[in-house]
């Protein structure tokens, strides 16, 4: 068995391709190539794009010079899959259709993640993963439950920089993340709030749906007599489901999801309305955190913050501070997904965990007495 072994991650995104080179404990590259404008104007679907973003792979790996005969496995962004536990996954020929395809509907790149460590790891001949998937399901039956028959609730999270931050946190402590309790915050754009017990994300927000706290670019709740309002106020579906996923929240209240900006120019400059919406945020992070605690039955060893917003200091020292009564709280600022993709791969080939196999059947669609 090898001391390290080196992983090249893959993350394709809507401007470009992120693309990691991790050997153990220590990133090599961390590359983040934008797309050239127009590069594809002539794919009118996201699996038209895959030679040219194949090849671009291929060109930075040149300039950069890396040894292609030191990567041991390729690791890519797991989505468009179905729901699943979490873990990490050998890309079979189901999993690459599922992604090539996006059986789930995600309409994103980031669903070519699949397709491309597995096309790159074939000419390499190494084998390719895929960790911690977007799909992630291992909500808690009490969990999915809504008070309407047959209306049942997804999980909506952020599982790969989540469980990687968890991870981390819970070998700094000298335990295993399958022994704690954590309540998780992702803060980001869109943040996601979950509570993880015994290795699993047993419930959590639904980010983008219309729950959980307000977020930069994300309305945060919104009850049936609000979505009501807004109909008779002339909004369409369409509009309301923006507004809840990609264009509510501080976008809407302050005309700007940038929260350097909100904190330099326009609370400065008296916009009270700007004032409010930060603390309204705050307020409803510590709101489902509290209701994350109580989904552990307020066992939690510790609340762990992550994502881009855990570099805010004032919003960091505020939660700390409205937090701290329910567990100790620990600060993991930006994303992890490099380092998740490669950690995930590298427990598997040292025979720390037990590679997964991908079957193609939700891991959840329904219960017995449906």
């Amino acid at each position: 068995m090898k001391n390290a072994y080196t992983i090249l991650t893959v993350n394709p995104g809507s401007t470009g391709t992120k693309l990691g080179l991790v050997r153990g404990d220590e990133i090599l590259l961390d590359l983040n190539v934008d797309t050239p404008k127009g590069m594809f104007q002539d794919c009118p679907n996201f699996e038209d794009q895959v030679p040219k973003r194949e090849q671009m792979i291929w060109d930075m790996l040149r300039e950069a010079k890396v040894e292609l005969e030191s990567i041991d496995a390729v690791s890519g962004r797991g989505v468009g899959v179905h729901s699943c536990t979490g873990g990490t996954y050998l890309i079979n020929d189901l999993a690459y259709e599922h992604a090539l395809h996006d059986v789930e509907g995600i309409n994103h790149p980031a669903t070519l993640g699949i397709v491309l460590a597995a096309k790159i790891a074939a000419k390499l001949n190494v084998p390719a993963y895929f960790v911690n998937p977007m799909s992630t399901d291992e909500l808690s039956d009490v969990a999915r439950m809504t008070g309407i028959r047959d209306l049942y609730r997804p999980s909506h999270a952020h599982p790969l920089n989540m469980k990687q931050v968890a991870i981390h946190h819970s070998e700094l402590m000298k335990k295993r993340y399958e022994d704690c309790n954590y309540v998780i915050l992702h803060m980001g754009g869109g943040t996601s709030i979950a509570a993880h017990e015994k290795g699993r994300a047993v419930d959590s927000t639904r980010i983008g749906d219309g729950q959980g706290p307000i977020c930069p670019n994300r309305s945060g709740d919104l009850c049936i007599d609000d979505v009501m309002t807004l109909i008779r106020r002339g909004m369409t579906p369409e509009e309301i489901n923006e507004i809840a996923s990609r264009r509510g929240g501080l976008m809407q209240l302050c005309g700007t999801d940038d929260v350097r900006k909100i904190r330099s120019e326009l609370i400065p400059a008296g916009d009270q309305r700007a004032k409010l919406a930060l603390d309204a945020m705050e307020y409803t992070m510590v709101k489902w955190a509290a209701m994350m605690a109580g989904a552990l039955r307020g066992q939690v060893d510790a609340i762990l913050m992550t994502g881009g917003l855990a570099n805010d200091k004032v919003l960091v020292e505020q939660l700390t501070k409205d937090l701290s009564w329910i567990a100790p709280v620990y600060v993991y600022p930006g994303s992890f997904e490099t380092e998740a993709l490669a950690s995930g791969a590298i427990r598997v080939l040292s025979g720390v965990e037990e590679v997964k196999t991908y079957t193609g059947k939700p891991v959840w669609s329904g219960f017995a007495f449906d």
